[in-house]
């Protein structure tokens, strides 16, 4: 998935969502990827003298190759760095994102989700200190990707809050699993179509 982002991280408008869905699919097809990773170098060498693809978590940057993604996190730990900064920016926006976070489920679409709900006025922030923002200011093409990516999360955050509790159980979890399916080839046969 995060090839496919980075492939399409130079696309925007109507073209983003089919460019996603193309490079997932052409990536998918080409390598036949067996399930699980390779925990060392060696390994990887060991396997890879086999004479059959494997992905490793070295094929994948993360956020690193995703510009928008990047620049959210960077935003993050800008606002965390210096008490200026977040006085700066609780004045004039008035909402924490908080950090994205491997460990915590959906911490990405919430750091998207509050950033969303405040567009206009970090927008004016941005434009307003762009020479303290650097390289970390949302473009359009940015903001067009956080959308997208904040409109394809949103079931998985929701199916998160619906399977927390003592009352979830494995077949309330595979109905979940069900419809995150559904909703993924869903958005990727639409990408396609071009909707």
């Amino acid at each position: 998935m995060t090839a496919a982002l980075e492939a399409s991280s130079s696309v925007t408008g109507d073209d983003l969502l089919p460019k996603f869905s193309s490079v997932l699919a052409s990536r998918r097809e080409s390598e036949n990827i067996p399930r699980g990773r390779l925990k060392t170098r060696t390994e990887k060498r060991r396997r890879n003298s086999l004479d059959y693809t494997i992905s490793t978590s070295e094929d994948f940057d993360g956020i690193q190759n995703i510009p928008a993604l990047r620049k959210l996190h960077d935003l993050c730990v800008w606002l965390r760095v210096l008490t200026i900064h977040s006085d700066l920016w609780d004045a004039e926006v008035g909402i924490r994102l908080g950090i994205d976070n491997t460990t915590r489920w959906s911490s990405w679409y919430h750091v998207i989700d509050r950033l969303l709900k405040k567009i206009d006025q970090i927008k004016a922030f941005m434009t307003d200190h762009e020479a303290r923002l650097g390289d970390i200011r949302l473009l359009a093409s940015d903001w067009d990707l956080l959308q997208k990516a904040h409109a394809f999360l949103q079931p998985f955050a929701s199916a998160t809050l619906y399977a927390e509790g003592s009352t979830s159980s494995i077949a309330q979890s595979l109905f979940i699993m069900d419809l995150l399916l559904l909703h993924y080839e869903e958005q990727r046969v639409s990408s396609l179509i071009g909707f």
